[in-house]
């Protein structure tokens, strides 16, 4: 597997850091939310790797 691969557990973090963001500032936890909160995380993250790893938890949440 290449060393940059952005896999299963990359993503199931990237959405867990969403929940709990979420959850720190009292909001509801719904799909729709944590889409939000990944693509938001993607537009201020300067690592290529996990600006990509966002971007494709939040496109994989919206399936």
């Amino acid at each position: 597997m290449e060393k940059n691969a952005i896999g299963y557990n990359d993503l199931c973090e990237a959405v867990g850091k969403a929940t709990l963001n979420l959850v720190s500032y009292k909001q509801e936890v719904t799909k729709e939310y944590i889409i939000s909160m990944l693509e938001s995380f993607a537009q201020i993250e300067y690592d290529e790797k996990r600006r990509a790893t966002y971007i494709m938890a939040a496109e994989a949440m919206k399936e």
